[in-house]
C-alpha cells in the first residue's frame, strides 16, 4: 500500500525518513512474496494433513501478481533498470514455484479453476514489470 500511494512521489519528496520508508518497502516487497511462496511450496508436502491447504494454495497465484508490483513504481532508481535480467530469472523461478503449488493442490482444491486466470494475470503483470525495466535500461534506450 505504501508503494501504491507514495511510489510515484518519491522524486518529489524532500523528507529523508519518507524516502527511506519507500526505499525499504520497495526492497522488502519482493523478498516477502518470495519467502511466502517458499513456505507454500514447503507446505505442499503435507497438504493431505492440512484441511486449509485449498485456501493456502490460492495464495500462490496472488503472490505472483504481487511480485508484478504496483503500477506507480517499477524501479526505485535508474540503476535498478540494469537489473532486468535478474528480474527475468526471478519471474521464471517464481512462476515455477507458483505452478508447482497450484499443481500439488489441483485435485483437492475446489477453487482450482480460479487459479488459472490468476496465474495468467501474474505472468502478465510480472512480465510487464520486467519489460518495463528492460525498456528503461541503457540498452533499452538505445534500441
Amino acid at each position: 500500500m505504501v508503494l501504491i500511494f507514495l511510489g510515484n512521489r518519491r522524486k518529489y519528496i524532500v523528507d529523508k525518513r519518507l524516502k527511506l520508508l519507500i526505499w525499504f518497502t520497495y526492497l522488502s516487497a519482493d523478498w516477502i512474496a518470495t519467502v511466502a511462496l517458499g513456505i507454500l511450496s514447503k507446505d505442499t508436502k503435507d497438504h493431505k494433513k492440512d484441511t486449509n491447504f485449498a485456501i493456502m494454495a490460492i495464495w500462490a497465484p496472488f503472490l505472483l501478481v504481487h511480485l508484478g508490483g504496483p503500477d506507480t513504481i517499477t524501479a526505485y532508481s535508474l540503476e535498478d533498470n540494469q537489473l532486468w535480467p535478474r528480474h527475468m530469472l526471478e519471474l521464471l523461478y517464481q512462476l515455477a514455484v507458483a505452478v508447482y503449488v497450484v499443481y500439488r493442490s489441483w485435485n483437492t482444491n475446489p477453487l482450482k479453476y480460479v487459479t488459472v486466470p490468476i496465474v495468467m494475470a501474474g505472468i502478465i503483470k510480472y512480465g510487464e514489470r520486467t519489460w518495463s525495466l528492460r525498456s528503461g535500461s541503457s540498452d533499452g534506450f538505445r534500441e
